[in-house]
């Protein structure tokens, strides 16, 4: 093998040629090839002192991060070969997969990652913290040719690590057939790091001089993609079949300002891919083939108009392949249908640990006379006197299903190994396409939630059957095996209530069931499953009530949806309902949420209220154009018109458009200089919401935005930054901002508020909240003891994959698992159980909403009870009674505390705002704090840009050992995953 197939050796190349040139970027972090040339090499001189080198597999149990790359290039370098693992797989599919690695090396940023083998852990600058004095496992030498190991056929309990050579992915680019990969290239890595997808979309730009644009947030959904290409300036996409199919539904411009668009995995569908070329007919469609054991891929096609009204071609050979047809040991000819079988440099060496399965499907055979190593890909497929190949389904029963490859008997294994199932048949649901949409287990067995739950246990959420039916009996076919179609046809009714009916039009329960399951990923959903045990967040929540917001011309307020959390319940609540959307109203001022009168409120009191500044802040590696940073800022301001406004106090609380401009603020120094600034007080009274201030100090910049919380929340974060990059962006280029959608304005929003406010049942929601509140204690702690060391905000990583599985079980939501463990947390360490507890909500629940910067929140209170989940569900859906109003209805003492509760939870599932200006790379400055007035414990959890946890409180209040111990209780009940 030549150093040039190497995969770090092409890198280290890119290096030498441009060290300053970005070769990651990682949120708000960019790293260049220099950095992490030295960042990896670091690393690896750890790996080699611990006895990793050629022949060795290093498990990586980590999450799309810099630490990721970090990792895989220092293992590359020790001459071993990385398999990238999903840290939320299930403990029992690590425990097999530790095994078939025989207990090797594993990297985690987390020291209580579940893995058998060896663990030690990695920081950002690359260090390993590792006893070097540990003798490494002795395994059987290899030759250091391989590079990767990708995993296939997961779903039966016993995987099958594939092990992948280097040239398997340089081939790839030499040279490259399909696209253009160099130096400009900024592809996103959005795929599962287990796919062999993954090896593309990191190594397609680091061995060519371009940028990988790390995803945390997965799956891509089309907000993230237009935030990837406008912020980040991604330009190459890689997407499986089934996801590059719900986002042609969803929103198909989202692909726009791409340069090439790849797809692979499953059957590409020809209506699918005419709507993308209808609205995109300049950027190109690629369709790709490739398995596992031939790295990533073996032919591409470029998707034309004639395509699409048949079967879409994959495509011709890439570099350093062959794609050969063979039946019965012997070549077709042109259009003959036989198996697929590849040869070439992509070819895997083989199955690990399974020299027998390596024989079988790795063959020799003559082609064209000559003996020649092939894998057999079970695929049928023809080619024509063109060179295109077709693919024409499967040999034996394997099916992917939403892009993963799934062995139906592997499911069967696993359910017929619980106890009481005596049968059970696994049967693919196929749509019109052909493509296979779901799976079917049918089941005899004693206790069907025994089964269910021994499935999510054992299985990849991906290949957990999406029905699992109980029957008497099972038919036979006259061969004397089990008859799946007929299984399929006896309950035809029953699965196609669920099955999607993706269309314009069609009944209410049909555009319910296609709007859920495109927002789920799920090609189909029980009518009568909780959407939240399917995996809705409450985000997802808000996005599923703007969807049907707009397709019916309704509103809907998500606690409707709480009251009614099927397809099936929702659809008959909707039936109920016509009120149409409220058109607007005109008129000099527009009323104030009760949100907003409160800051307001506070405001006039104070006249100095910095505590209730929302702040962000950066470090800027490069010089800004200032004229165009302060052009960019007066764009963001008249375009959304609640930083471009009074808030008046008199007869009538008033919100009214104001010609003052934005503050821009230039001054000389440093991150106190800029603080300093940033908190200067506002007059709401004259327009003055908001500033930016730039502050430079020898070759340093830095730059920070304010806004007043009376007009900004944190949904609102990420729209700034985008909306401002984008502008920069314009502006540096001497033209005007090009803003995708237009933002209602104040009085229309206040209308959509009102609307949705009037679609709910308020008058139930009143008498709820006149009695579930009543008498409701207030917190009392401790007395405060040692008090003033800790830092008033810490944070902590925490296993999300663990939490969403809790959820899930419980058929519930992130919000609820967590405030079951703070209220746990909270009366172990008080005595108290029954108090309340604060739940920020937001009120975008309209498309048009979810587009103003704004104030659009409010809060619910949660009487903590003996269960959490009813007790988070009823707050919620009778959460349309604005906080102030349910104040007054349950009447607390008075008292100069918060009233109702001295306790927030709060699920921060915002997109992640990152701010991209051309010229500069920009990296947060100092955290600001969160506003939380007045509130003495507040625990959140962030899902994006790295799960964690927040914790906050006032040091007057809680002293230092009470803080410790309800964050090591809250931590404890999340991370053994508990539910009391």
């Amino acid at each position: 093998m030549h150093d040039t197939d190497l995969i770090h050796e092409r890198f280290l190349a890119r290096v030498k040629e441009n060290p300053d040139a970005v070769a990651l970027v990682d949120g708000d972090r960019s790293t260049s090839y220099a950095e992490l040339d030295r960042l990896s090499a670091t690393a690896e001189k750890t790996l080699r002192a611990l006895g990793v080198g050629p022949g060795r597999v290093v498990a990586l149990l980590l999450p799309p991060s810099t630490e990721l790359v970090i990792a895989v290039l220092a293992v590359l370098r020790c001459g071993a070969a990385y398999a990238a693992l999903d840290v939320a797989w299930p403990p029992e599919r690590l425990r097999q997969i530790a095994e078939l690695l025989d207990g090797q090396l594993a990297i985690a940023n987390d020291p209580s990652a579940a893995f058998s083998g060896r663990l030690v852990t990695i920081a950002e600058d690359g260090a390993l913290d590792a006893d070097v004095d540990a003798s490494p496992p002795a395994i059987a030498p290899q030759d250091g040719r391989g590079a990767m190991i990708f995993f296939t056929s997961g779903s039966t309990g016993a995987p099958k690590p594939v092990l992948s050579p280097h040239s398997g992915t340089t081939r790839l680019f030499d040279p490259c057939t399909f696209g253009r990969f160099d130096e400009t290239t900024v592809m996103a890595q959005v795929s599962a790091l287990p796919w062999d997808a993954f090896a593309w979309e990191l190594w397609g730009p680091l061995v060519n001089g371009g940028t990988c644009v790390l995803l945390r947030e997965r799956p891509l959904t089309p907000v993230a993609l237009r935030e990837l290409v406008h912020r980040h300036g991604v330009n190459t996409l890689l997407l499986s079949t089934a996801l590059f199919h719900l986002i042609v539904e969803e929103d198909v411009r989202a692909f726009a300002g791409l340069r090439v668009v790849y797809t692979g995995g499953e059957k590409l569908s020809g209506k699918h891919a005419g709507e993308f070329l209808a609205a995109l007919p300049d950027l190109p469609l690629v369709n790709s083939y490739g398995p596992v054991e031939s790295t990533v891929i073996s032919s591409t096609h470029r998707v034309r108009p004639c395509d699409v009204d048949g079967d879409v071609p994959i495509g011709v050979t890439v570099a350093r392949t062959r794609n050969v047809i063979m039946l019965d040991g012997r070549q077709c000819a042109d259009g003959e249908t036989g198996e697929l079988c590849i040869a070439g440099d992509g070819l895997a060496i083989g199955y690990l640990g399974d020299d027998e399965l390596t024989a079988t499907k790795f063959v020799v055979l003559p082609v064209d006379g000559q003996p020649t190593r092939l894998y057999r890909t079970g695929d049928l497929a023809s080619v024509g006197p063109d060179g295109i190949l077709r693919f024409h389904g499967r040999m034996d029963r394997q099916v992917k299903v939403r892009g993963h490859r799934i062995e139906p008997a592997g499911v069967e294994q696993v359910a017929e190994g619980v106890a009481g199932v005596r049968r059970a048949a696994v049967v693919p649901v196929r749509d019109d396409n052909g493509n296979v949409t779901a799976l079917a287990l049918f089941h005899i067995s004693e206790d069907e939630e025994a089964l269910r739950a021994a499935l999510r246990a054992a299985l990849p959420a991906y290949s957990v059957p999406d029905h699992v039916i109980a029957v008497t009996e099972f038919p036979l076919s006259s061969n004397g095996k089990v008859d799946k179609s007929a299984l399929l046809r006896a309950h035809e009714a029953r699965l196609s209530r669920a099955t999607l009916v993706v269309a314009a039009g069609g009944t209410v329960d049909e555009i319910v069931a296609a709007e859920a399951g495109s927002l789920l990923g799920q090609a189909s959903i029980d009518p009568s499953a909780s959407l939240f045990a399917l995996g809705a967040t409450s985000l997802d929540a808000v996005r599923l009530c703007a969807r049907l917001s707009t397709r019916l011309d309704r509103y809907i307020p998500v606690s409707a949806l709480l009251r009614a959390p099927t397809v099936r319940d929702l659809a008959q609540w909707l039936a109920g309902r016509s009120a149409p959307r409220a058109s607007g109203t005109s008129g000099s001022g527009t009323p104030l949420t009760a949100s907003q009168h409160s800051f307001l409120l506070s405001h006039l009191i104070s006249g100095d209220d910095t505590a209730n500044f929302c702040v962000q802040n950066w470090v800027l590696d490069g010089t800004p154009q200032v004229d165009a940073l302060r052009a960019a800022v007066q764009d963001v301001h008249r375009r959304h018109g609640y930083l471009s406004a009074r808030y008046t106090s008199g007869e009538r609380t008033l919100l009214v458009a104001s010609d003052t401009p934005a503050e821009f603020v230039e001054i000389t120094g440093g991150q106190a200089d800029l603080d300093a600034a940033l908190y200067t007080p506002f007059d709401l009274a004259k327009g003055l919401v908001w500033r930016a201030v730039l502050a430079q100090e020898n070759e340093t910049s830095r730059f920070g935005i304010a806004v007043h919380h009376i007009a900004f929340d944190g949904w609102s974060q990420h729209l700034l930054t985008a909306d401002l990059g984008l502008a920069y962006a314009a502006r540096c280029a001497n033209s005007e901002p090009g803003f995708p959608q237009p933002v209602p304005g104040p009085t229309a929003t206040f209308d959509m508020l009102t609307g949705l406010a009037e679609a709910a049942d308020l008058d139930a929601q009143r008498s709820y909240w006149a009695n579930a509140l009543r008498g409701l204690p207030a917190m009392n702690w401790p007395a405060p003891g040692r008090a003033g060391e800790l830092p008033r905000v810490v944070e902590h990583p925490v296993a999300l994959a663990g939490i969403d599985e809790s959820a899930r079980a419980k058929e519930t939501s992130r919000l609820a698992v967590l405030l079951a463990a703070v209220s746990e947390a909270v009366t172990a360490c008080t005595g108290r159980s029954d108090f309340g507890v604060g739940v920020p909500v937001n009120r975008r629940g309209t498309e048009e909403l979810q587009r103003p910067i704004g104030c659009l929140i409010d809060t619910v209170c949660v009487r903590v009870g003996a269960d959490p989940k009813l007790a988070v569900r009823d707050a919620l859906a009778n959460s349309d009674v604005s906080f102030a109003e349910v104040v007054r209805l349950s009447k607390p003492a008075r008292s100069a505390r918060h009233p109702l509760y001295q306790v927030i939870v709060a699920v921060q599932d915002s997109p992640a705002p990152a701010l991209r200006l051309s010229g500069c790379d920009t990296r947060i400055g100092r955290q600001h704090e969160i506003p939380w007035t007045r509130t003495e414990f507040v625990v959140e959890l962030f899902v994006t840009d790295g799960a964690r946890l927040r914790f906050t409180h006032d040091p007057a209040v809680l002293d230092d050992d009470l803080v410790t111990e309800l964050i090591h209780q809250v931590r404890e009940r999340l991370d053994a995953h508990r539910w009391e």
